[in-house]
Formats: structure tokens, C-alpha cells, sequence
């Protein structure tokens, strides 16, 4: 592990959350093993408690890719806002104060954070929880139509040419998430709002296909001559992405004929559907198009139904750097500055200041979509080699990570110190240095 990259994860093996995980470590060089993450030690060796080897297996810190955390979890409060900071990191909270100089956000994860008011990009507000419908994989039965298939530590598997399905699965506004991972290149397509079921036919359903060349998103229709549309595609091919992995987020508004497609949790593109007649098939249906030394492996799948109009009126933005911003319920736009947060009558409201009106408006939070914040210069530059992504929604970027039993310890480039629920920590990514990036060039 470099210098620069001080990354110390201490557990003691007393610690009852530790003996009950099976973590997921990934590797630089495409392995993957499971086992307890004992820790990390400030010379770069990582240590492991593996079924594998009788005593605990320790691997070089330059070595290390990423982390998924599996720990048991006690039931989270759910957040009604979200707050985005200038370098792109989102935390989940609830606004508590706004002055002119910061914020204050109340977390389940991390207590009061305060946060310089230049630091602070947007706050969504109403976000609703979206209902999870399903998660896993949790093993073969669940699943129909297995052709070449399998399931093996927690990972659905195909090394041929097979598919296998899940019907009656998909809400009629939904998210659908999973994570790709291969062994020396992907082959892989997953079919969704699709009744049909079946590789070859004609069907009204929808399929995300990633492969050597790079990733693409399709219609697939029964009317008329043509029988496919391309929605969406990228060149990105799979050396690409770190990790021998990507994780994929496709977001589908049957309402307004609308989908989302996000690699790594950037929105690659917003699609509208060419056919009039949306597909209305609640099934997936996985397909490994794998052969010779090709390996399709699908670690994680989650579904959630999705409120997509708040989603897409925040999608709008705002393009007055200068100014502060504000969107109500409604889709009205207003310029301006967002001056304080007051709390009269148990209602909490944004006193905002338009050049539009005489006197401050007066905006109860439960009548905003987003408030946007004026760029004020580039934010402080710092390394940040951890990602670090909230169970729950939400993300940061981390200059250090310390996990004791039931907190962890950071440094965060824009917030520095806070100390978080251990319970939060669901998957750790670790960035490439120059360094490595030049020698890997």
C-alpha cells in the first residue's frame, strides 16, 4: 500500500459482528475470497480469517482492490434528505440549521455532521425510501429456467452459454441494480420487463448487454418490421473499470416512458422508449454468452420500487453557478439565496431571497424538491483513495479509515474527522495511485 494511502482497519477477534461475516475481498489481479477482515495494518498487510488456511492468511496491501462488508445490521431510520457535497460525495440525513457560513445535518450513521456552506452542493428533500422488493442472489430454487447456471459462495455463476430467469419480480416503477463481475472478460446480457422469458423470439422487453466491446442498452419490440431500438451505449470496454467488476443501476419509469442507466453511480444516459406500447413484463431473465476461459459471475441483485417524478424534477439542476437555487414540489424554479432554516409552529422552513419579490419567501421543507447551493471556488484538493459506500444510499470519499468494533474513525477531505456506525460500512474500494496508474499505463 502507498504512503499516501494510510488505510488501518483494527478488529479485535473478540468482536461478535466480525465472527458472524463473510466479507468479500477483491484483489488487483481479478481474485476474490471470502472470509473476516481482521485488519489492515498500517505497514499494508491485510490480514484474513479464511476457511481456506487454518491460520490467518496475510496479503500484501498493494494487492487490494476492494472490500464488501457483510455485517449483521440493526434496523436504520430512514432519512428524508439527502445532502450532495461539492466533490460528488451524498449523505443521507436531515437539514437541523443553515446559516450563511454552514449546515448542520443530523445522520443515523454519524451524528451531527456541520458542513461549510461552500462545501455543500444540493439537498434533496422528501426523499421516500424506496421499498426493496428484493435482494440476493440466495441460491438456485428462487429461480426458474436454470440452464448451466450456478450458485456458489453467494454468487450466481455461468462459465457457457445459459440462462436463468425470475418471474413476477418487477414493480411497475422500479430500480434495478446489480453488480458484474468476470474472469478475464464479460460476456453478459440481463433481459428485464420481460414476460417472454426466452433467449430468442419476438418479445416486448428491454436488455442491457456488456461484453468486449463495451455496454449498450436495447428495446426489444414485436411490432412492426424492426425488432430492435439501441437506447444507450458506451465504449467503455471492461479493462476499464477497476476491479474486474461494474456495478450497473437501471431505473425505469413505466409512467413517462422513461430509462435511467448509471455505470459505477454516473448516469451514463436518460432514455425515453421509442414504442409507443411500454413493456409491461415484471419478469429478468439473466444470459452468459461465456465460452473458452470467459466467466459471468453476479455477486449482488437488488429491487426497489422507485418514486420517480421527485427523481426526475431534481434530475433538472441548476445553471446559475452564482446564484442559489430552488425547486418546489411543483417543478417552480427560483434564483436567488437560500438565507437561514427556521422552525416555527414545529414546521421547518428555508427563508429564501429572490430579486423577484419584495420579501423572503417563505418555503416549508415539505414543499421543496432541491436547493441547490452557488459555487464558491474550486474545493480544497486532498487525496482521497477510499470509497466508502453507505449501507442504506450514499457515498464518501475517504483520505483514512480506522474500524474499531462498533465505529469506524475517518478523514474526510471536505468534513475531516467523523466517526461513523461501524453498521454503516458496506463496501470499501480502494483507488489506484499515480503511481500505479502510470505503471500500469
Amino acid at each position: 500500500m502507498t504512503a499516501n494511502l494510510r488505510l488501518l482497519l483494527a478488529c479485535s477477534l473478540s468482536c461478535p459482528v466480525a465472527l458472524l461475516a463473510e466479507d468479500r475481498i477483491s484483489l488487483k489481479d481479478g481474485s476474490i475470497m471470502s472470509g473476516t477482515v481482521l485488519s489492515i495494518e498500517a505497514d499494508g498487510k491485510v490480514v484474513i480469517d479464511s476457511s481456506l488456511s487454518s491460520k490467518p492468511i496475510l496479503l500484501r496491501g498493494q494487492a487490494l482492490r476492494s472490500i464488501s462488508f457483510d455485517i449483521a445490521v440493526s434496523s436504520q431510520p430512514g432519512h428524508p434528505e439527502l445532502l450532495h457535497l461539492v466533490n460528488g460525495d451524498i449523505l443521507p440525513g436531515t437539514l437541523r440549521s443553515l446559516d450563511e457560513k454552514e449546515l448542520l445535518f443530523q445522520t443515523w450513521y454519524a451524528g451531527e455532521i456541520r458542513v461549510e456552506r461552500r462545501f455543500a452542493k444540493a439537498i434533496d428533500f422528501g426523499v421516500t425510501p424506496q421499498k426493496l422488493v428484493y435482494q440476493g442472489p440466495k441460491g438456485l430454487a428462487e429461480w426458474i429456467n436454470n440452464d448451466d447456471w450456478e450458485f456458489e459462495d453467494g454468487k450466481l455463476v455461468c462459465s457457457t452459454s445459459g440462462t436463468i430467469a425470475r418471474e413476477k419480480i418487477l414493480p411497475k416503477q422500479f430500480i434495478l441494480r446489480f453488480r458484474l463481475e468476470w474472469e478475464n472478460s464479460p460476456n453478459f446480457r440481463i433481459y428485464f420487463c420481460d414476460d417472454y422469458l426466452k433467449r430468442t423470439g419476438n418479445a416486448d422487453r428491454y436488455y442491457f448487454e456488456f461484453n468486449s466491446a463495451g455496454s449498450q442498452l436495447k428495446r426489444q419490440t414485436s411490432e412492426g418490421d424492426r425488432r430492435w431500438f439501441n437506447l444507450a451505449q458506451s465504449h467503455r470496454r471492461p479493462e476499464e473499470f477497476k476491479g474486474r467488476g461494474v456495478d450497473v443501476e437501471i431505473r425505469v419509469d413505466r409512467v413517462r416512458r422513461q430509462i435511467f442507466l448509471y455505470l459505477n453511480g454516473e448516469k451514463l444516459q436518460r432514455t425515453p422508449d421509442p414504442i409507443d406500447s411500454f413493456p409491461t413484463g415484471t419478469g429478468i431473465m439473466l444470459q452468459s454468452q461465456a465460452g473458452g476461459d470467459l466467466k459471468n459471475i453476479i455477486p449482488r441483485i437488488e429491487i426497489f420500487e422507485w418514486d420517480a417524478i421527485t427523481e426526475l424534477r431534481r434530475d433538472e439542476g441548476h445553471d446559475d453557478p452564482k446564484t442559489d437555487g430552488l425547486v418546489d414540489v411543483e417543478g417552480q424554479h427560483i434564483s436567488g439565496r437560500a438565507v437561514r432554516l427556521e422552525k416555527r409552529d414545529g414546521i421547518h422552513r428555508v427563508i429564501f431571497e429572490s430579486p423577484f419579490n419584495k420579501k423572503p419567501l417563505d418555503v416549508r421543507t415539505s414543499r421543496i424538491s432541491s436547493l441547490y447551493f452557488k459555487t464558491e471556488g474550486e474545493p480544497p484538493k486532498g487525496s482521497a483513495p477510499i470509497r466508502f459506500n453507505l449501507r442504506g444510499g450514499g457515498e464518501l470519499q475517504l483520505s483514512s479509515l480506522a474500524l474499531g468494533d462498533k465505529t469506524l474513525s475517518a478523514k474526510h477531505p471536505l468534513l475531516s474527522d467523523l466517526t461513523l456506525s461501524r453498521e454503516a460500512l458496506e463496501q470499501l474500494f480502494v483507488n489506484a495511485s499515480d503511481e500505479e496508474t502510470e505503471q500500469n499505463q
